[in-house]
């Protein structure tokens, strides 16, 4: 035992060292001076919002931005902005590029609550030292969501915040659901991190929101009952105080998006895209299939879990490359696939919906609500897969879902299943493949160029990363 909990702590401080030196790629400072950029977008935020302005310098935002009114605005959540507070203490501190810095702080977020969550349940439900918590606790720290994304750009790092506010709704949705009276703590957290993560990047936040949504309703009617019951595990403050704050955190938003776009229910207007002038077809495109459409599900399926689209053809199209070219505006590289990065996750989270589809008590959690938090953190996945466009970083709106799944999952599979041998095989074999893919994607997305991946590889997706890396 005290040489598993050594090997346990080896892993997660391992694992902070592996974030840190990613976000910095072994040569760059967390901190840098620059003149102008993207990367200064922030800081141009922030600095017009002291003022009471919402628009950008168009110097920092560049094509990225959105022409209204003879203003450039950016689309991205307030959040990050915010941090650029201190920074604009300093002489020229709108030049103080803070990327990395802000980055690795989200990173170092999302593994923290990583580590409180893989500790509560295997201190709870896994025997603290059994093969299952050891196997979790390396999916958790060096595979997926934790590694996937250590690309340290403006893009990536709304990308860090989003996960690193999923990762707290996460865990505390697990803590709530496995203890009762923990609500009266965790239901302010989770408000809080559905807030901000609102604030951040929407399509995150939405699944935050929906799934708070369903713990309020379930405990309104836990509440209700206690009158009855004489049941004092849920009060009515515990009910008013997430509500309210996340009433506030919609209230922000619903200001901040009138004020750039004019409509308290516009995110982002493209139509005013500037990006537009270089892809003129994406007008048409949006206009004929709106921003996010059925139609293209199937596309989804395959960017995000077959990647088939990366193989030519005789006459040199790539397999689906009309169907992506005619709904999508970009299927960015680099390829990558959850059945490679996340398959010890997903397998779990498999066995467990199976355990619960089954008769007779099978898991110590109301089905009803460890259901209704499933169906409503998928939600911003589902949106990503019908999106205009599918990028790499949009992998991260999955990892909610996949985490809260993979971890309960394992719970299950330590109570019924861990002494299937087979099983353990395969799943061993899928953490070594998880973690050694993870990690193989953190190079070919640091090698990937940004944007519509036909572009590059008209010679071949194996001649574009030869060339890129030789």
């Amino acid at each position: 035992m005290f040489c598993k909990k050594n090997v346990t702590t080896v892993i997660w401080c391992a694992a902070i060292v592996w974030s840190i030196m990613g976000i910095l790629s072994w040569s760059h400072l967390p901190i840098e001076y620059r003149p102008g950029g993207l990367r200064l977008t922030f800081n141009s935020m922030i600095d017009h919002m002291l003022h009471g302005h919402f628009d950008v310098d168009p110097k920092t935002v560049e094509e990225e931005g959105f022409l209204r009114n003879g203003k450039v605005y950016a689309y991205w959540g307030i959040f990050p902005s915010l941090l650029r507070l201190p920074v604009l203490l300093f002489p020229n501190g709108l030049h103080w590029d803070i990327t990395r810095l802000s980055s690795i702080m989200a990173l170092l977020m999302v593994l923290f609550f990583n580590y409180r969550t893989w500790r509560f349940v295997s201190e709870r439900y896994l025997g603290g030292t059994s093969w299952v918590s050891l196997c979790l606790a390396i999916a958790l720290a060096f595979s997926g969501e934790q590694v996937c994304f250590f690309e340290h750009s403006l893009y990536q790092e709304v990308c860090f915040w989003a996960l690193a506010f999923a990762s707290w709704f996460v865990y505390c949705a697990i803590r709530v659901l496995c203890e009762k009276e923990y609500w009266r703590y965790g239901g302010v957290c989770m408000a809080v991190a559905a807030g901000c993560a609102l604030l951040t990047r929407v399509s995150m936040g939405i699944g935050l929101y929906v799934a708070l949504l369903c713990f309020l309703i379930i405990h309104f009617y836990r509440w209700c009952r206690s009158f009855r019951t004489k049941d004092e595990g849920v009060t009515l403050l515990s009910l008013v105080v997430p509500t309210v704050i996340s009433v506030l955190a919609i209230i922000v938003t619903a200001y901040v998006n009138y004020r750039r776009w004019g409509n308290p229910l516009t995110f982002a207007n493209y139509d005013l895209y500037l990006y537009n002038v270089e892809f003129p077809s994406r007008i048409m495109r949006t206009k004929t299939y709106g921003l996010f459409n059925l139609q293209r599900f199937y596309l989804g399926i395959v960017y995000f879990f077959v990647p088939v689209w990366i193989f030519q053809k005789a006459d040199g199209h790539y397999v689906l490359q009309d169907s992506f070219t005619r709904l999508i505006d970009a299927n960015e590289l680099p390829p990558s696939s959850f059945f490679l990065t996340d398959g010890f996750m997903l397998l779990c989270g498999a066995l467990l919906i199976v355990g619960l589809l089954r008769r007779g008590r099978v898991f110590p959690i109301n089905r009803a609500a460890l259901a209704s938090v499933a169906v409503s953190l998928a939600i911003p996945a589902f949106l990503m897969m019908i999106a205009i466009s599918m990028n790499y970083r949009y992998r991260a709106e999955f990892y909610p879902d996949i985490v809260f799944l993979g971890t309960l999952g394992c719970v299950y599979l330590y109570n019924n299943l861990k002494d299937v041998r087979a099983l353990k095989k395969i799943l061993v074999a899928l953490l070594v493949v998880s973690v050694v893919s993870s990690n193989l994607n953190i190079f070919l997305y640091g090698e990937s160029e940004l944007g519509p991946a036909y572009l590059y590889i008209k010679d071949g997706i194996f001649s574009y990363y030869y060339h890129r890396v030789f």
